[in-house]
């Protein structure tokens, strides 16, 4: 039975990936050799797409699955908000207050307690930031920290 809810949901999920995919290309992709800052963004606006047309040519079959009632819609609603913006500002203001940020959103939501919740969207941020710019040498968005970083 084709359920109408699902393929909103889908739908939803299929223009968040189209939206990170030109956002990314916004940001050049480079090549999987020489990723540029777009590059993870794009990969993931891809997988996004891949799988939201598998599940909505499921839903329009009626075979998505059963439906289960989950609590509150707050939570998925403000990552789902949390990445949209993570996009739209990482350019604006760079990729460690972003991305900062995201992962305090996304702790939030899974109810970390606010102490853990600062050490590890820290941690989280300084490490990634290391790893792809220092190590890696991926050209990361410095934002408004240009003059620090």
């Amino acid at each position: 039975m084709r359920k109408p809810g699902e393929i909103v949901v889908g739908l939803c999920f299929l223009v968040i990936g189209i939206c990170f995919t030109a956002g990314a290309v916004k940001l050049q992709i480079g090549v999987p050799t020489e990723p540029q800052p777009g590059f993870f963004p794009f990969v993931d606006g891809v997988i996004l797409i891949a799988l939201s047309s598998l599940f909505l040519f499921r839903a329009w079959g009626g075979r998505a699955g059963d439906s289960h009632a989950f609590g509150r819609i707050k939570g998925p609603a403000a990552v789902v908000l949390a990445l949209v913006l993570y996009v739209a500002t990482l350019e604006r203001l760079g990729y460690v207050i972003t991305t900062g940020l995201l992962s305090a959103v996304v702790l939030k939501v899974m109810e970390t307690r606010p102490r853990v919740l600062v050490l590890v969207s820290l941690s989280l941020t300084v490490i990634s930031y290391l790893v792809f710019d220092r190590l890696l040498g991926v050209t990361l968005p410095p934002g408004i920290l240009t003059a620090f970083l």
